[in-house]
């Protein structure tokens, strides 16, 4: 793991939850080994993602991963990220590109809730 994908996987851990909310509205610690699971699960899919949308793009991953917005930021990812490879590639994706980022990014969120959901049971 890079010092890049520390912020991350903390932005993903944070926003998107550590684990399953128990009924009092409280959420479950997760154990270290579970937790250790979430993010290696959590890193994987980010990195399948990144694949993923260079490759529709047309860019290097690193491109990507520098158009991905800043932990700090409040904004949609997926907004921020095809208006930056826009930019970069100097003009707008196609409608199907675009259609094909969106489709991989909710996948994304699918596969980050499902492994949210499954790391309490490892």
């Amino acid at each position: 793991m890079t010092r890049r994908h520390v912020p991350l996987i903390l932005v993903l851990v944070l926003a998107l939850g550590a684990g399953p909310v128990l009924a009092g509205g409280r959420e479950a610690a997760l154990s270290p080994s579970q937790n250790a699971y979430l993010t290696a699960e959590q890193r994987r899919i980010e990195d399948y993602y990144v694949t993923r949308v260079a490759r529709i793009a047309g860019v290097g991953e690193q491109q990507v991963r520098a158009a991905l917005p800043d932990e700090k930021r409040i904004t949609a990812t997926v907004a921020r990220l095809l208006e930056v490879l826009e930019k970069h590639l100097g003009h707008p994706l196609s409608q199907a590109q675009r259609a094909e980022i969106l489709a991989v990014d909710a996948d994304r969120r699918q596969a980050l809730a499902r492994v949210r959901a499954g790391a309490s049971q490892r």
